[in-house]
């Protein structure tokens, strides 16, 4: 029984121990639950707090970023009112000037569109009967596009003729057949500036076909079922071979500083001429000279060895030979040294005359092509300040002189510096062959 008594009791402390620290848990938890929810609380309001002095200040830098860009279109505009007044007559007149420039420019532009609005059939300037017979004449134009038919046109033929012929329009490709001359072939549209009648356009013969290709063209025009030659090309070729020139239409757009380019050419050309055939002339020099002069220098008698000089230095011709008797002729010392240098210094000059004359035109000849490209320019901008830059062909004459000139100046250099290169080598090798010949000269005794 005492046993029992002790074990009920044991357990009953047990259970009244865990409920109180169960009890305690409870409270501290509840604690830190009310503590969060009060910081979240205060963390809220501080955070609501915070957007309206965000908001107050961003209204605030705002309204300051207004009044700074205020204040500084006032600026702008004192800065300038003080600047136009120092400035000085020059700049007062450049700026007239350039306001001058500016209204012609805008000119020129409206008097061209009022140009080519006056051309149009249907501007407000042309009458009723004018508008209804360009309506009419459109109308047709896109009736033959859907159903091409025959129409009689007038072509200008190749040898420069003026005749009617039937012309059929296939889409781009226009063909053309005249029964009276038995020609065919292919036709192109000449450009004309009367927009308002494009009948009146007239049509240039670009192709004249065989007989046996045109056959086939009349049988279409008179039976209306042939064979005719088609243009795969869609008449670009015709295009492109309009556009072909002769060497000498390529170089007349280069203007006035082609003539120069053209002379400092031709003047390089005869000069290498000249020097080549100089060059070709020139005695060929006594081939292994040193080589055969030092074998001479090994005979031990006297009368063999000069002997030997004497027979090999009779087959030296030119500036060879005359080294060879100022060797002969002179006693060895400083005078006939002297009088070796003072012929190998003279047949330099020689070897060496004009040919500076063509390193002048390999750098002169970019110069003036470079020089005739700003001179292009310069008239290309002045005839956009006149015209716009819309019109090409206003602007395309000054474009083909910069270019030209440019390529022009370029075909002429390359060459010259390439034959310059060449005759010097020549020089070089020749004078250096001559110059050693000298070399061992100057140690010949002719003593007999």
């Amino acid at each position: 029984m005492t046993k029992k008594i002790i074990l009920t009791t044991m357990l009953m402390a047990l259970s009244i121990s865990a409920f109180a620290a169960t009890e305690d848990n409870s409270k501290v938890i509840n604690g830190l639950l009310s503590d969060i929810k009060s910081a979240q609380s205060k963390l809220e309001s501080s955070q609501k707090k915070l957007t309206k002095s965000r908001e107050k200040l961003a209204v605030q830098v705002r309204e300051q970023e207004q009044l700074v860009a205020k204040l500084r279109e006032k600026s702008a505009v004192s800065q300038r009112l003080q600047d136009e007044k120092t400035l000085s007559l020059q700049q007062l007149q450049n700026r007239l000037k350039t306001w001058t420039e500016q209204k012609q420019y805008q000119q020129n532009i409206l008097s061209r569109f009022n140009h080519n609005m006056s051309q149009q059939p249907f501007s407000t300037q042309a009458a009723p009967e004018e508008k209804l017979a360009w309506l009419t004449e459109h109308l047709n134009g896109i009736d033959n596009r859907i159903n091409p038919t025959w129409q009689s046109k007038k072509v200008v033929m190749p040898n420069g003729e003026l005749n009617t012929a039937k012309v059929l329009a296939l889409g781009p490709v226009k063909v053309f057949a005249n029964e009276a001359s038995n020609t065919a072939g292919f036709v192109s549209m000449i450009d004309s500036d009367n927009v308002s009648e494009p009948n009146s356009a007239l049509l240039k013969a670009e192709l004249v076909l065989a007989t046996d290709e045109s056959a086939g063209l009349f049988a279409l025009m008179n039976t209306g079922s042939g064979t005719i030659s088609f243009d795969p090309t869609l008449t670009r070729a015709f295009k492109i071979n309009s556009q072909k020139e002769t060497i000498i239409d390529h170089i007349g757009k280069g203007g006035i500083w082609i003539f120069p380019i053209v002379a400092f050419g031709v003047f390089a050309l005869i000069i290498a001429l000249l020097k080549a055939i100089q060059f070709v002339r020139l005695p060929s020099l006594i081939p292994a000279f040193n080589e055969r002069f030092a074998q001479l220098e090994k005979i031990t008698n006297a009368e063999d060895k000069i002997a030997a000089q004497q027979s090999l230095f009779a087959q030296a011709q030119g500036m060879q030979a005359k080294l060879i008797e100022i060797a002969l002729n002179t006693e060895i010392g400083q005078k006939r040294d002297d009088r070796l240098f003072s012929n190998l210094l003279g047949s330099k000059h020689k070897l060496e005359y004009w040919l500076g004359a063509i390193a002048i035109t390999a750098a002169v000849s970019p110069l003036l092509g470079l020089l005739g490209t700003v001179s292009g320019m310069i008239e290309t901008f002045k005839l956009m300040t006149l015209f716009g830059a819309g019109d090409p062909a206003a602007v395309s004459g000054g474009i083909s002189q910069a270019l030209v000139t440019t390529e022009l100046g370029l075909v002429v250099a390359i060459p010259a510096l390439l034959l310059h290169a060449l005759l010097s080598r020549r020089v070089k090798t020749y004078y250096g062959a001559l110059e050693s010949c000298g070399v061992n000269l100057s140690q010949l005794n002719n003593d007999k």
